[in-house]
């Protein structure tokens, strides 16, 4: 069997670690379809970031996976709005709806705490997250997001780096000054990078709980069993900063080989066209 897992960057390789720690026999690819080296889906306007993600997709699909998760909120979104959904090739699975199924069902089990969305100005701003809470039942009122432009870039930049920390600080203090204290909140962490750096959430929004639905995407996925285990292979459209890949490995060291492939990955620019 062969997975299939996507990112614009490297937050949806937690996911692929968490399906690789799962066990079992088969091939795992993941794709960083990170379009440009200098120059991401966030920098595209609406119709052109979907006609590239097409062509990604596309480029995906020539691998012929058995099945395709998207780790990615931004690009989950652009999927649903595409023409490549329900496409026959393969099937698809986003993370629209773990995080839904993740936040709801904590604002359902806590009626007296509220939610902030936290991810890219795309996913924010699409208010696919906040619709489909309030279509389950969700009051508007408990639902506030916050859109954090370029976070996801610094943390895999570095994710321990000051920077990362003064920027979630920075967004805190904003944060305040829009919704008042943030203890009754829970974070809605609706970017795969942002529970790489958990514990500062933790420490400095002091949430009422961190919900991540990198594990929930993954519920009712799984390599068959067999032998030989998991053969795990990075490809990317762009080239990946040898810094990057430093500061990213110790992130993955519970899951050595999809660490080895993080360092090993096959740069690959005809993954897919850009125009």
């Amino acid at each position: 069997m062969r997975i299939a897992v996507c990112d614009s960057g490297l937050g949806g390789l937690d996911i692929a670690a968490r399906l690789f720690a799962k066990g079992g026999c088969g091939e795992l690819l993941y794709f960083n379809v990170w379009p440009e080296p200098d120059r991401g889906f966030s920098k595209m306007e609406h119709e052109e970031r979907i006609a590239v993600w097409e062509r990604a997709f596309d480029g995906i699909m020539a691998y012929r996976p058995d099945l395709l998760v998207i780790g990615c909120n931004t690009l989950s979104v652009v999927h649903r709005r595409c023409a490549r959904l329900g496409d026959p090739r393969c099937p698809v699975k986003d993370i629209v709806d773990a995080a839904v199924s993740v936040c709801g069902a904590f604002l359902r089990k806590n009626p007296e705490k509220k939610l902030l969305i936290l991810g890219t100005a795309e996913t924010v701003n699409s208010g696919c997250y906040r619709n489909k809470l309030i279509d389950s039942g969700i009051a508007p009122e408990r639902i506030g997001g916050i859109p954090l432009p370029g976070l996801a870039t610094l943390i895999e930049t570095d994710p321990g780096s000051a920077a990362v920390e003064n920027r979630i600080r920075e967004e805190s203090a904003k944060a305040r000054g829009l919704y008042g204290s943030l203890r009754d909140y829970a974070l809605g962490l609706c970017c795969t990078h942002f529970g790489y750096v958990s514990s500062l959430w933790n420490r400095i929004f002091e949430p009422a709980a961190l919900l991540n639905p990198n594990e929930a995407i993954l519920e009712g996925i799984a390599f068959p069993a067999g032998e030989g285990g998991i053969r795990v292979k990075f490809l990317s459209k762009i080239p990946l900063p040898e810094s990057k890949i430093e500061a990213m490995k110790p992130l993955f060291a519970a899951v050595p080989p999809v660490a080895k492939a993080l360092e090993d990955y096959a740069y690959t620019p005809e993954l897919y066209s850009l125009r």
